[in-house]
């Protein structure tokens, strides 16, 4: 595998990750807001994250899959 494609996986990896975080860090404010039309545009923030984080880590196992049958 390539030093650009473990690269370009580490990004992905670590941008998966940063998504993860702010999606716990959101949902644990959607818990203290009493608002309730607030708390669900939070919870559409958190699950905008998660899908993002989801399709980050697909296409960096797509990415480590095509780099290893170049390789």
């Amino acid at each position: 595998m390539s030093r650009t494609i473990r690269t370009l996986c580490k990004t992905l990896d670590h941008v998966a990750g940063n998504n993860e975080a702010a999606a716990i860090a959101v949902m644990r404010a959607a818990e203290a807001v009493s608002d309730q039309l607030l708390k669900q545009q939070l919870l559409n923030v958190i699950h905008r994250l998660n899908v993002d984080a989801t399709l980050l880590q697909a296409a960096r196992h797509e990415i480590a899959s095509e780099g290893l049958k170049r390789a």
